[in-house]
């Protein structure tokens, strides 16, 4: 088991790496855009399209990267003074809204990129890129944020049991 939870971290730290080079297009665009836009005064049409698919792309392959590096939000003052199997206990629950709510909006994702496959569908902009391959990104990345809650809710469920921090390795 902790091979495949592992297996799951690994995935997740590659798909964070990759989030954090997109910021380097997507830097280079804004400084194009605003070179062109305010000094050229030679505004383009497809800049902002880009930029947007870029910055989605950030976010749904950063969002179980963050959640395995606990980068997600938390209320510490609540649950600080808690004991490690407690705490275990608490995360486990929590996870488990967690790991629904992201079923559901995988659900629901895929059927939309599903959708936008069968229809080859282009954004509704000036320019009108294709926007299907950014639904199927974002639901392989809300995918491998799925797989890194349930990694984490069963590193918390072993906690919970064992009271001690191994199955956090």
């Amino acid at each position: 088991m902790q091979k495949g939870l592992r297996f799951i971290d690994v995935i997740n730290e590659l798909m964070g790496q990759i989030a954090g080079w997109l910021l380097v297009p997507l830097s280079f665009l804004v400084v194009f855009d605003v070179i062109l836009r305010y000094v050229l005064n030679m505004p383009t049409i497809w800049v902002w399209d880009v930029g947007v698919q870029i910055q989605a792309a950030i976010i749904v392959l950063g969002g179980g990267y963050a959640l395995l590096h606990n980068g997600h939000v938390c209320v510490d003052i609540l649950i600080e003074k808690l004991s490690t199997r407690k705490r275990a206990i608490l995360n486990t629950m929590m996870y488990i809204f967690l790991v629904g709510s992201i079923a559901i909006l995988l659900w629901r994702l895929s059927i939309s990129a599903q959708y936008a496959l069968r229809l080859k569908e282009h954004w509704t902009s000036a320019w009108a890129p294709v926007v299907y391959p950014l639904k199927v990104l974002i639901v392989v990345g809300v995918g491998a944020t799925l797989l890194q809650g349930i990694a984490g809710w069963i590193r918390n469920v072993l906690i919970a049991i064992r009271g001690d921090e191994a199955a956090q390795q």
